[in-house]
């Protein structure tokens, strides 16, 4: 079963090619290596990459590649936002960016999965959310399911 972690944040980025972009060469800048693959066309408010960790002895990745997509618009994401917070609790509302990681599989990259909340935390002051804990995911540590 799919396990699916959201960010909603306040980018000021014109488009979801452009999110993408920058969160990636972020991640690159700071980290290991990463294989991955774009996903789409897509519409200009959304990109997808499906991305892993490199592993230092091959080209492959170190475990099962994540999904990683950004929605970029606050109109694109408002129907989420307000699913998510319908009284705006956590001060969400007006966030014009939300990132979704999408993780399958029996091995999880859970390495890329702290990396990417922290760099979207960095890049944009991401707010975490899940089915399971909702907001208070943000309270702990980043999953490990």
């Amino acid at each position: 079963m799919a396990y699916q972690l959201s960010f909603f944040c306040r980018s000021g980025e014109e488009s979801g090619d452009e999110a993408l972009d920058r969160l990636l060469d972020y991640l690159l800048e700071s980290g290991d290596g990463l294989v991955g693959e774009w996903l789409g066309p897509f519409e200009d408010s959304v990109a997808a990459f499906r991305l892993g960790t490199r592993s230092r002895d091959s080209d492959g990745p170190v475990a099962d590649l994540l999904t990683l997509e950004l929605h970029v618009g606050v109109a694109e994401i408002a129907e989420s936002v307000i699913a998510a917070s319908p009284n705006d609790e956590w001060g969400i509302w007006g966030c014009d960016l939300l990132a979704i990681i999408t993780l399958g599989g029996d091995n999880p990259d859970w390495t890329l999965v702290h990396h990417i909340w922290a760099a979207v935390v960095s890049l944009w002051k991401a707010v975490p959310w899940d089915e399971s804990s909702g907001f208070e995911i943000a309270a702990g540590e980043a999953p490990q399911h």
